[in-house]
């Protein structure tokens, strides 16, 4: 089969192996025959060049792997791996294991990288040894109609660039677009891989390597066009459905909690149905609650109702928001904030 002709003129743009790898790059793909040539060509056009590109075959049915086979004859920086174990934490695991460099950085087969992410994102972590794990700002691009939730989400991200933001924000949802990220070879060895269970495989290493200490930022500039589309895995996998994410958080909440709270009480703020069956969760993990609170006087059977006004001082207790209204969780902050208690010590938002 001969390559296509966009692939042959995209050819023109390859580079030949002169430095030393300092980045693999895992991207892995499956049945993304539709975007895969433009994901690789985005990282071939990166001005730094001492990268390997590790394209992830994770049980493709269309013309992805032809895509893929045909790069990697072309450019020697680029292998073909296959994984056949279907699951992207899989493919990552693979992924990880087929490359030395000390620097490994994240590719989706849908979006596209700006030309100096890898440069700038290399030069930061170089100049920062305190950050592990560094993000960029993304770009949103969607052909979905009714996308006004991942656009706010997006929005959201964005504006989480300091690391104690990142941390304290890490229990709201992930804080860093997972293909824009960057990280150090030596967490894997230090703290584990991905995860392969039912769960968000990004959020749930991020609150993993959090909970052991380190620390995640996220450059200012937009490097990567996070492209949003109907039959994004995001969209459309058990692994990333709300419960997934919330099981996710209540065991790792649980965790900062034990080391945490040091005899102060745990108040949840909010008192529906849905925040008491985060709660269950939460209890789950072995966190005893001790009360309620809400802008609205609601009980909740078998514990205490305390009014907002009432909350306790800094230092007495923490409060957990599970509050998941669009734009409540920042008013929550704000006012607890106004009262003198830290968010990350005295109060975490959670949804």
């Amino acid at each position: 089969m001969e390559a296509p002709s966009h692939i042959v003129a995209s050819a023109l743009l390859l580079r030949p192996q002169s430095v030393m790898v300092q980045v693999d790059i895992l991207l892995p793909f499956r049945d993304a025959e539709r975007t895969l040539e433009q994901s690789i060509e985005s990282m071939v056009r990166q001005t730094f060049s001492g990268w390997k590109l590790l394209l992830i075959n994770n049980g493709s049915s269309d013309g992805g792997p032809t895509i893929a086979e045909h790069w990697a004859a072309r450019d020697a920086r680029i292998n073909v791996i296959h994984e056949p174990i279907i699951g992207i934490a899989h493919a990552l695991n693979t992924g990880l294991k087929g490359g030395v460099a000390p620097f490994i950085a994240r590719m989706d087969a849908d979006d596209i990288a700006h030309p100096e992410r890898l440069a700038k994102q290399l030069a930061y972590l170089q100049a920062h040894p305190e950050i592990g794990v560094l993000g960029t700002r993304t770009r949103f691009e969607t052909s979905v109609e009714k996308s006004s939730g991942m656009a706010w989400f997006v929005s959201w991200q964005n504006a989480i660039l300091t690391a104690h933001d990142h941390y304290v924000k890490r229990f709201v949802d992930a804080p860093l677009a997972h293909p824009t990220v960057m990280f150090r070879r030596r967490l894997i060895e230090a703290h584990g891989a991905y995860n392969t269970g039912p769960l968000p495989e990004d959020h749930e290493l991020w609150l993993r390597w959090m909970d052991a200490g380190v620390r995640f930022a996220k450059l200012p500039e937009e490097l990567l066009t996070w492209t949003d589309h109907k039959d994004r895995l995001s969209r459309t996998h058990s692994n990333y459905r709300v419960e997934a994410f919330f099981t996710t958080k209540a065991k790792w909440l649980a965790q900062w909690l034990t080391q945490e709270l040091d005899g102060r009480k745990v108040i949840i703020a909010g008192t529906s149905g849905l925040c008491q069956a985060r709660v269950a969760l939460l209890e789950a993990e072995g966190v005893r609650v001790d009360a309620f609170t809400d802008v609205q006087r609601r009980e909740v059977q078998d514990y205490a109702f305390i009014p907002p006004n009432d909350l306790p001082a800094p230092g007495e207790a923490v409060i957990i928001s599970f509050i998941s209204q669009r734009g409540t969780g920042d008013r929550i902050a704000d006012f607890l904030a106004s009262r003198g208690l830290v968010e990350g010590e005295d109060f975490i938002l959670a949804a």
